[in-house]
């Protein structure tokens, strides 16, 4: 067929799971905010872990070893958080003075990638895909890249995609490709397998998308993109209602993942305590409430599904449901 590559040996070291991934940390935030004028969206605290913990954690269950974050906004903050190591990760980074686009900051990064397949991860969502399965799907169909989908919920504002029943996506913007079998509509998830081919489709440098430009070229080469179906939990913590949502049901288990970083196990209650707090005398907390680490909470205070960030403060007496706390904001919800 067009495009496609040669097909690789069984016995061959390329049949193991990618040990080099990229997370895409460089946004704004902006539906975020205010909670991204303090933090990268990265950072953002859930369950009491920075966000990006959860993909380190997936990563390191598959495999990888070694993974590469962009930065832009507040940038400095991820490297002073993150370190040189997570587990058995060890971590790079690669800063944007202006910002890239997915496709420019994966351009950037290309010498520490292109050795071989990667995982590219959005570094803001909260998934329980099992990366290992997916790298089977986008071996085992010899893929130029491959995207990790969910079934598209009705109304969604999620763009629309199409796969076939052989895992092939075929519908993708513009381009339409033949199906071998039934289609059925899909979403993308925020995860690729990419071959080191997809550097030869974007631009040497500055502003690029990976969607619009690499997978538009792919198609337009008769290079066949995969599909991997996966209908676990899955959160964009994009507003701070979905975040305050999120962390909510980490800590009630009415969600769960088997990328749980340490630390992030609450009572029955639904109750999760940081380390060193304050805590006055005749407070009431719960169902449902996180606070960070060094948080204050003043006498006969009450809080109830509620997230309290690090180093806040609620003073005596103070009622709060569903909202979020930081030392500068409070965000009623």
């Amino acid at each position: 067929m067009p495009g496609r590559k040669e097909t690789i040996g069984v016995d061959s070291a390329q049949d193991k799971s990618p040990s080099k991934a990229m997370v895409l940390a460089a946004g704004f935030g902006t539906r975020l905010r205010p909670l991204t004028e303090l933090l990268p969206k990265p950072l953002v605290p859930l369950a009491n872990r920075p966000l990006i913990h959860f993909a380190f954690a997936q990563l390191e269950k598959a495999g990888v070893r070694d993974v590469v974050v962009n930065s832009h906004h507040l940038g400095t903050k991820i490297p002073e958080t993150l370190g040189a190591s997570h587990g058995l990760l060890r971590l790079s980074y690669s800063h944007e003075a202006e910002i890239l686009g997915t496709g420019g900051g994966l351009v950037q990064a290309r010498d520490r990638l292109e050795s071989g397949p990667f995982f590219l991860l959005n570094g803001d969502v909260l998934s329980d895909v099992d990366l290992k399965a997916a790298w089977e799907h986008h071996r085992q169909g010899n893929f130029a890249a491959t995207m990790v989908v969910r079934p598209l919920p009705a109304n969604s504002p999620y763009t629309a995609l199409e796969a076939d029943d052989a895992g092939r996506l075929v519908t993708f913007k513009h381009h339409r490709l033949k199906p071998q079998g039934a289609t059925r509509p899909c979403m993308f998830c925020g995860i690729h397998i990419l071959e080191p081919e997809v550097f030869d489709l974007l631009p040497e440098q500055g502003f690029s998308c990976i969607n619009n430009q690499a997978y538009g070229a792919m198609l337009d080469q008769e290079k066949e993109v995969g599909a991997f179906f996966y209908d676990g939990p899955w959160f964009d913590l994009g507003t701070p209602a979905h975040y305050l949502q999120a962390n909510l049901d980490l800590v009630s288990g009415r969600v769960t993942t088997s990328h749980l970083p340490r630390g992030c196990d609450a009572d029955p209650k639904g109750l999760l305590l940081g380390r060193d707090l304050q805590l006055g005398k005749d407070v009431r907390m719960g169902p449902e409430v996180v606070i960070g680490d060094e948080a204050i909470i003043g006498a006969k205070a009450q809080l109830r599904h509620c997230v309290v960030w690090p180093r806040s403060r609620i003073q005596d007496g103070e009622i709060l449901d569903h909202c979020i706390v930081t030392k500068t904001h409070r965000i009623q919800l």
